[in-house]
């Protein structure tokens, strides 16, 4: 029995050394996994600290007035008749200077210069024979509130030297890479989980794009001020215009930011309308206290080689009614601005002083000439660029002017709106014309341009193009493709040099004029012209099932006609 009870002994012993090495082993595990953590942690950390020692600023820092805080580093070095020291210290937290065998400053509302006074009088009053030199060495990071109606307002890591300018594109840049990582999650998520919010999305893209409605989701980030974004700063209010710090690249219009203010930025919610003699005219954003002249400015200024009458300006009186009045450039600069007022800058668009037409393709001088118009002809426009070169086709000149290409077709545009099938045949006729000829355009000949005197009008573009002789032969050859033009061939010569005839060739034979782009049919020896086009169409190959199908939809259509006559007899 008592050997029993020492066996039992010795198996609990066993396993609970077994268990103990086990927890032991388990320990190891979770220790090795924290101590890999903390060094990936470390490492990160000191990349992190390792990318702020790269700060960057647009301008030294003033000393006179950097507010110093917490996190900031200073170098001091101290020269002594003996020796030399040399300090990294960094404010605390609680917004203290701890300067070795000298003492503590305290840093709170302290500019740069006043502190780099204040440490040397206290090490002075340690040894009053030392030289000392103080340096901003390392730049701090805080935080400041950014309230607004968008969607990812809230705190944001900043400095001193960041403008709000920089804040701006940083809450930008923050809020892109939120939906970024907010598709790439719904990407990684199961199909079941994801289908509703794709569902949601597409219907919300289908309301933007086909009926023209806003959505509640729609990108509020792209709402934000940029002219009416407001600092508060202690008891102060700074008001901060970043269009016309783009503009004018005055900085007043985007300070530095300073620990503990809070910036709002609303939505813009009241516009202006700049038209005219304006370089960028639009709908921009209104702002307290502007005056016609920054609207002006706003839109891009006024146009240096126009010259600018008088500023109109329409102006809401009540919701219904408005008023229109005129002002020129010195009462602008002391008239308000009002939300949605309506600016038009008339001006003297000079830009078509002269009558021009183009001359361009195979013409010795090619380029823009001068015409008189209702006088200058096609043949005077070539003349005058010194003729066409010899490798140019005088059978076919094309006059375009793209301003009356613009000019939309109504008879046209009226057809295209009826069904097809209930065309009438002038109309299908008028359609068929149309393809056949471009709007504002005319192709001619040199013969006929020299007969027909065809005047010019400002903005036509002559086209002389480059003599290609060439005949088609295209659909049922061995060869078909392009084959050079030789006058003294026929249409059965270029069949043959095409490679004759497939196997699959209908017994149809068209030919497309080049000058007409009218189809004929096509005769034997037929003589051709440059650029003709010899189309030979498949024969139409029936498999057995086609056959089949065909053969039983006529039998049917038979018996139907047989009931229809034998119905009709037993009548009589």
């Amino acid at each position: 029995m008592k050997n029993s009870i020492k066996i039992i002994a010795i198996i609990f012993y066993i396993n609970a050394l077994a268990v103990s090495q086990t927890l032991d082993l388990n320990s190891i595990r979770i220790a090795q996994r924290q101590a890999a953590k903390l060094s990936n942690n470390k490492t990160s950390i000191t990349k992190s600290n390792k990318n702020n020692d790269q700060f960057v600023i647009d301008e030294a820092v003033n000393s006179e007035k950097y507010h110093v805080g917490p996190g900031d580093q200073l170098h001091i070095n101290i020269i002594s008749s003996n020796e030399t020291f040399d300090h990294n210290l960094i404010i605390s937290p609680a917004g203290n200077l701890l300067i070795p065998s000298a003492g503590i400053i305290n840093c709170k509302d302290m500019t740069l210069i006043k502190l780099k006074n204040e440490i040397k009088r206290v090490i002075k009053t340690w040894n009053k024979n030392v030289k000392i030199n103080v340096e901003l060495e390392g730049i701090r990071q805080f935080r400041v509130l950014v309230t607004g109606p968008f969607s990812n307002a809230g705190y944001f890591i900043v400095t001193p030297m960041t403008r709000v300018s920089d804040l701006f594109d940083q809450i930008i840049s923050n809020h892109n890479q939120k939906n970024k990582d907010a598709f790439k999650e719904s990407n990684d998520t199961p199909y079941s989980e994801t289908f509703g919010m794709r569902s949601r999305i597409a219907v919300d893209d289908f309301y933007q794009r086909k009926l023209g409605m806003d959505t509640e989701f729609d990108n509020d980030i792209d709402r934000l001020s940029k002219r009416n974004i407001l600092i508060l700063r202690n008891n102060d209010t700074i008001d901060v215009d970043l269009v016309k710090f783009k503009i004018t690249g005055n900085v007043e219009h985007n300070p530095y930011l300073m620990q503990k203010d809070i910036i709002n930025i609303p939505y813009k919610n009241r516009f202006i309308t700049v038209q005219g003699g304006v370089q960028k005219p639009g709908k921009y954003e209104f702002r307290n206290n502007d005056n016609i002249i920054d609207a002006i400015m706003i839109a891009g200024g006024l146009y240096m080689d126009k010259k600018i009458g008088e500023i109109r300006v329409t102006r809401s009186k009540s919701i219904q009614n408005s008023e229109t009045f005129s002002l020129n450039i010195e009462k602008a600069k002391n008239s308000k601005l009002f939300p949605d007022d309506h600016i038009m800058v008339p001006y003297f668009d000079n830009k078509n002083t002269h009558t021009i037409v183009e001359i361009i393709g195979e013409i010795k001088y090619p380029g823009n000439y001068p015409i008189i118009s209702g006088k200058t002809t096609i043949n005077d426009i070539i003349n005058e660029a010194g003729g066409i070169l010899p490798n140019a086709d005088s059978s076919k000149i094309y006059l375009n002017n793209n301003v009356i290409a613009k000019i939309p077709d109504r008879e046209l545009e009226r057809i295209l709106l009826k069904e097809e099938t209930q065309r009438t045949i002038e109309e299908k006729a008028y359609v068929k014309a149309r393809i056949r000829t471009q709007k504002g355009s005319l192709e001619t000949t040199l013969g006929n341009t020299k007969n027909m005197h065809q005047l010019l009008t400002n903005g036509d573009i002559i086209y002389i193009p480059q003599f290609f002789p060439y005949v088609e032969i295209i659909g049922a050859v061995k060869s078909p493709g392009r084959y050079p033009f030789f006058i003294e061939y026929n249409s059965k010569d270029y069949i043959e040099l095409a490679g004759g005839i497939s196997k699959n060739a209908s017994r149809k034979r068209f030919l497309i004029k080049s000058t007409t782009g009218q189809r004929m049919k096509l005769k034997t020896n037929q003589n051709l012209e440059n650029g003709d086009i010899i189309f030979i169409p498949d024969m139409l190959e029936y498999n057995e099932w086609y056959v089949a199908k065909e053969t039983i939809a006529a039998l049917y259509q038979t018996v139907l006609i047989l009931n229809v006559l034998n119905t009709l007899r037993e009548k009589n």
